[in-house]
C-alpha cells in the first residue's frame, strides 16, 4: 500500500487546507503521513494573527483546522523554524514531498519617498502587533497624532482604519494584546484616511465589510457621494455583481448624517501616493488626485 511522508512548512491556513487536500485523497490503498512545522509555538497563522479582534466569528474557520488535526496521521511540529533549526534540504531528504506554505509575512514597499521614516508601518507589522504577534511586541506605534493615514483598498486597510477609528472601548473583551490596548485606550487620533489609487469601482473591499461600518457606534463615515455617483456611471449598466454590491454599500454610507463628538474614517478614491514627509518621524503624505496635488 503506498504510504507517503509529506513535510508542510508553515501552519497557517494555507498549510492545513494542503493537508486537508491531501487527506481527502487518502483511500485505502493510499496514505499521507503530514508533518506540519510551524516556527512559532502556536498554529493557524494569519487567522490567529491577521483577523481583526473586533471580528471573532470569522477564526471560527479554526475548527476545520481542529479536525484536520485530528487525523491519526498528522502531526504539529511547533517551535521549529525551517532554515534554522532544520534545513530544507533535510527535509527533502526525509520526506516524500515538501510544501512551503509559509505566506508573505512582510509587508511591500510603496517605492515612494519617505517610506524610512518613523511610524511609517505595514499593514502586516501593525496587525501583527495588535494581535499579539510574539515576534512584533516590541514594535512602537506612536499614536499621539490627529491623523492616521492608511494606504490601500483591501479589507485588511479597512481593518487598520476601523482599528484606528473606533473607541477602544469596544475592543475590551475581545483578544486584542494588552498593550494594543493599552495604547489604542491614550490614542490622540481624530481623524483616519483609506487612501486608494483607484476609483471605487476598483475597490477590493467586500460588501459585508462595508455594510458592517454604519454599525459602529462611536465613527463618522466620510465618503464623498459624488466620487460613488461617478464610479456607477464608469462601471455601466451591467457591473459585476460584486462591484455592484461594493458601490451599493458605499452609496449608503455617503448618505449617512453626521454624529456628533466622534472619530472620522474617511475614504479617499483616486489618490495616489507620491512622498511620506517628515523630518525623523512620518508628519504628512502627499497625494496626486484628480484635482492636483494634495497633503494629508
Amino acid at each position: 500500500m503506498p504510504a507517503y511522508r509529506i513535510a508542510i512548512v508553515g501552519a497557517g491556513p494555507a498549510g492545513y487546507f494542503a493537508a486537508q487536500a491531501l487527506q481527502n485523497l487518502q483511500r485505502d490503498d493510499l496514505t499521507f503521513f503530514i508533518d506540519m512545522f510551524e516556527k512559532l509555538p502556536t498554529p493557524w497563522g494569519l487567522v490567529r494573527s491577521g483577523v481583526a479582534p473586533d471580528h471573532p466569528k470569522i477564526k471560527s474557520v479554526s475548527k476545520v483546522f481542529e479536525k484536520i488535526a485530528s487525523d491519526p496521521n498528522f502531526r504539529l511540529l511547533a517551535n521549529v523554524w525551517v532554515g534554522v533549526d532544520i534545513s530544507i534540504d533535510e527535509l527533502k531528504g526525509a520526506y516524500d514531498a515538501v510544501v512551503v506554505a509559509v505566506g508573505a509575512p512582510k509587508g511591500k514597499s510603496l517605492g515612494i519617498p519617505g517610506e524610512g521614516l518613523s511610524n511609517v508601518i505595514s499593514s502586516a507589522e501593525f496587525v501583527y502587533w495588535y494581535n499579539g504577534h510574539p515576534d512584533y511586541k516590541e514594535l512602537v506605534v506612536d499614536l499621539s497624532g490627529s491623523r492616521a493615514v492608511v494606504i490601500g483598498a483591501g479589507n485588511v486597510a479597512m481593518d487598520v482604519g476601523r482599528m484606528l477609528a473606533i473607541d477602544a472601548s469596544e475592543l475590551d473583551g475581545t483578544d486584542v494584546s494588552e498593550d494594543a490596548l493599552k495604547r489604542l485606550h491614550e490614542s490622540m487620533i481624530q481623524d483616519v484616511y483609506v487612501a486608494a489609487r483607484r476609483g471605487p469601482e476598483n475597490a477590493a473591499f467586500t460588501a459585508p465589510e462595508l455594510r458592517e461600518l454604519p454599525e459602529l457606534d462611536s465613527v463618522n463615515l466620510k465618503i464623498d457621494e459624488r466620487e460613488i455617483e461617478e464610479a456607477i456611471h464608469r462601471a455601466g449598466n451591467a457591473p459585476e455583481q460584486h462591484v455592484k454590491s461594493n458601490l451599493d454599500a458605499m452609496q449608503a454610507i455617503s448618505l449617512l448624517p453626521d454624529k456628533s463628538d466622534c472619530r472620522q474614517l474617511h475614504f479617499l478614491f483616486r489618490h495616489r501616493p507620491i512622498s511620506i514627509n517628515g523630518v525623523k518621524k512620518v508628519e504628512s503624505v502627499s497625494f496626486e488626485t484628480p484635482l492636483g496635488q494634495i497633503e494629508i
